[in-house]
């Protein structure tokens, strides 16, 4: 059960750098030995002439010997460690970056030290230090900051720890702890009682190099603390700019209904003078004009439906569709009677917001004006099926003859008094979508309208 809640992320260009720097560690070593860099003749001139000069040489280059061979192994840990991202529970945990860093850098040690060189193998103080600097720069790793820069710091505080090899303080004249080349220097610098003045030099380049990483550190710290502040603002710019949009969309999606139904009212009063005087007329002759002017009705009805629908259709997950269908009915008597379920939210559909939303309003509004009484319900509940989504509409209303229902789509065909276009209108929005609308009685009473989305290939949209 513990392995399922464990996920992990790798950063690949992190994780290549420190594969890269392994091989490094590895070879480079090879060309960084004491015999190539005459540390002994150094040290063999300073005893010789007694001269601390010649000392200090020795423990300069000593020291960048050993910057030398034990950064890479350092810098490839930090690359690897901070390529791997563990997460327990969906939660970043830094215990398994630890460990993980640990066990890393001790298979490194092992390698480059005991199979390749044969040396003995001893994980001194100044490594623990400079291990305890990696995890703590890891628990507080700078997301917005560049590797180099960060790398940068990471190097500096190596290079100050390493300067603390040569005190006192990190041996006790064993040359496990520090090496046998600092071992010998260590001897002759007490021998010329000189350990003072290495005391001193480490101490002041640890200082110097560590404050100057801190001060870094600081630097970099407040430009992520910025960066995330303004990341964070244009977040929540964002939202409320989206915000924004949805309230223009729902106020043009009113204006368009309000402007359709301005539209059709004074149609629809011609429509009813005119077949007022239609019964009324005995003349055949005008009742076949009446007849030829009720027809041009309907085609300004139907004109009236279609001069402002936008057929261009776009990729929208169900949940950002049906939301805005219930935020331009918040306003409207029905929003309090609706039960609303989509069990299907990130799933996309490909839709025109506007008509598929106006649709679906529709439905909604005819089933509220269906209710008996006032323990009226509305269903709308939204499913997917593999590929297929199910939009259910359904009510506890008085229901439909099946006569009523063959006739529903008809263009003219309502119960109530209107022109009868809004059936059709859906019927026709449903088609263009490739949506199959069926429209049944329920057995317990009430109306259902059920919508199916036909497959549609949505793996590549965005």
């Amino acid at each position: 059960m513990l392995i399922k809640r464990i996920t992990y992320k790798i950063h690949k260009t992190e994780l290549f750098l420190g594969i890269f720097m392994v091989f490094i560690s590895i070879i480079l070593p090879n060309f960084i030995l004491y015999s190539n860099l005459a540390i002994y003749e150094y040290i063999e001139t300073s005893i010789d002439l007694w001269d601390k000069e010649q000392l200090l040489y020795a423990v300069f280059i000593t020291v960048f010997q050993n910057i030398s061979r034990l950064f890479p192994i350092f810098f490839s840990v930090f690359l690897i460690a901070d390529s791997v991202e563990i997460f327990v529970n969906k939660k970043s945990n830094f215990i398994f970056k630890i460990i993980f860093s640990l066990i890393v850098i001790q298979i490194l040690y092992f390698i480059v030290y005991k199979i390749y060189f044969d040396m003995s193998y001893y994980f001194g103080k100044v490594a623990i230090l400079q291990m305890l600097y990696l995890i703590l720069h890891l628990h507080y790793q700078f997301q917005q900051i560049t590797l180099l820069k960060r790398s940068f710091i990471l190097f500096l505080v190596f290079v100050g720890i390493q300067w603390l090899d040569i005190t006192r303080y990190f041996s006790i004249l064993d040359y496990k702890t520090t090496g046998e080349l600092l071992f010998d220097i260590k001897n002759i610098a007490f021998l010329m009682r000189a350990e003072h003045m290495l005391d001193l030099i480490g101490i002041l380049f640890f200082i110097l190099f560590f404050t100057f990483s801190i001060l870094l550190s600081i630097i970099f710290f407040n430009q992520e603390k910025r960066q995330k502040m303004y990341i964070k603002e244009t977040e929540v710019a964002k939202t409320l700019s989206d915000l924004k949009l949805k309230e223009i969309e729902n106020r043009y999606f009113k204006e368009i209904q309000y402007l359709v139904h301005d539209l059709k009212t004074p149609l629809f009063s011609i429509g009813t003078l005119i077949e007022i005087l239609d019964m009324q007329e005995e003349s055949e002759q005008k009742k076949i004009y009446y007849k030829k002017i009720e027809k041009s009705l309907e085609r300004c009805n139907i004109m009236v439906s279609e001069i402002l629908r936008d057929k261009n259709k776009n990729f929208i997950s169900t949940e950002k569709v049906f939301n805005f269908i219930l935020s331009y009915l918040s306003s409207h008597e029905c929003i309090k009677y609706i039960n609303y379920q989509n069990y299907c939210k990130e799933r996309k559909i490909k839709v025109n917001k506007i008509t598929f939303s106006r649709a679906i309003t529709n439905l909604i509004i005819n089933s509220y004006e269906a209710f008996l009484g006032k323990n009226g319900k509305i269903d709308l509940i939204v499913k997917d099926y593999k590929k297929i989504i199910l939009i259910k509409i359904e009510d506890n209303g008085k229901g439909m003859t099946d006569e009523e229902i063959e006739k529903a789509f008809e263009i003219g065909y309502s119960t109530k008094k209107s022109s009868g276009v809004g059936l059709n209108f859906i019927k026709t929005v449903m088609d263009e979508h490739k949506c199959e609308l069926k429209i049944l009685n329920k057995k317990n009473g009430g109306l259902g309208a059920y919508m199916v989305m036909k497959g549609e290939n949505i793996e590549n949209e965005k």
